[in-house]
């Protein structure tokens, strides 16, 4: 990575981008705030089949890739192993949380020393902000453009969902002997200062959690979340573990890894809800990748029904009946309910209620 004062004179070139494409969103003039219309009139389309058999060649002279993604490292990992058992190609997995991937890849594009091949934020401003800069290229795999894949749904310009984090409510079953119906069940006297809640300041997604919870429970479940002296956290996958190990009692915003946990013996549950929230993951392939072909072949193998068993094992998946995964349409989070003005204010409130 680039050292910081450095990376601050790039930084702008994504923020720009980001601004300006709120404005068109809002407008519903641009381009990219209609992300699922063609810029041509055939549309996208799909490798030929001599030009895919072309291009797995390709990657596999390549040898390997790298994948920079919010998903779960377990799921990552799986899906990265069986990539390599099929097509004899190693992927390296950068999993962090959307601050630091975003900037890490601001500081590869910036300085033209990219590393990544894909990118896989939550956030969906980062999608517009890396398409109108010209970041972005399109996937041309045969599962993009199967039956199954509905590319109105999961399609969003260049980029696509390769699934999305279900996160539904986990306890400790030794902790708390009661029943779980709802958000509002964190704020008994039973679970004072033994609940986690995710760190609204680490992603948006985080913060788009906190205003479904405000739109499903009222205006007052986040200052009764907050009166439990909850821990905070930065990421729902070691809150989770410290359910299962006793650390804590609850959380209102858990991980599906709680099932696995639980199969392998530990005292913890875990339920979703009819109308529970998600946060989808949008893929990204990278038009600087220094390994275009294999890029391309993860992607397509990302959101075909094998490599979405192992990727989202716990999680949402793109389609039904998908082994271990969860389905849900992905959530559609509106642009202006993000503007900086209104993170600002939503991180400020935040902050006053749950940092001490």
């Amino acid at each position: 990575m680039v050292g910081v004062s450095r990376f601050n004179r790039r930084r702008p070139l994504l923020l720009a981008a980001l601004a300006a494409l709120f404005i068109a969103a809002l407008a519903g003039t641009a381009s990219a705030a209609h992300p699922n219309r063609s810029t041509s009139a055939k549309g996208p389309q799909p490798a030929s089949p001599a030009a895919w058999k072309k291009l797995i060649a390709n990657a596999k002279s390549e040898g390997s890739v790298t994948i920079y993604s919010v998903q779960s490292p377990t799921g990552l990992q799986d899906a990265a192993n069986a990539f390599k058992s099929k097509y004899g190609i190693s992927v390296t997995v950068n999993r962090n949380v959307d601050s630091v991937l975003f900037s890490q890849i601001n500081a590869e594009e910036g300085t033209h020393k990219a590393i990544a091949d894909i990118w896989v934020p939550s956030p969906k401003r980062f999608v517009y902000g890396a398409v109108q800069n010209g970041w972005v290229v399109a996937a041309v795999g045969p599962n993009f453009f199967k039956k199954q894949f509905d590319r109105k749904t999961y399609m969003i310009s260049k980029a696509f969902i390769v699934g999305s984090a279900v996160l539904g409510m986990t306890w400790n079953t030794q902790a708390y002997k009661g029943t779980i119906t709802g958000i509002d069940d964190f704020t008994k006297p039973e679970f004072k200062g033994k609940i986690g809640v995710p760190d609204a300041r680490v992603s948006q997604s985080f913060m788009d959690w906190y205003l479904w919870a405000e739109a499903k429970y009222g205006k007052s479940i986040l200052q009764k979340l907050a009166a439990q002296n909850p821990k905070i956290y930065p990421s729902v996958l070691p809150m989770t573990q410290a359910v299962a190990s006793g650390e804590l009692a609850g959380a209102p915003c858990g991980s599906g890894t709680a099932v696995d946990l639980k199969g392998q013996g530990a005292p913890v549950d875990y339920k979703v809800l009819k109308d529970n929230w998600n946060a989808p993951y949008y893929g990204m392939i990278l038009k600087q990748a220094p390994h275009p072909a294999a890029a391309q072949l993860l992607a397509d193998f990302l959101i075909s029904p094998e490599g979405q068993k192992y990727a989202d094992h716990g999680f949402g998946a793109d389609y039904s009946g998908i082994d271990g995964t969860y389905y849900s349409k992905p959530r559609i989070v509106k642009l202006n309910d993000f503007t900086p003005a209104k993170v600002k204010a939503f991180t400020d409130q935040w902050v006053s209620l749950y940092v001490h």
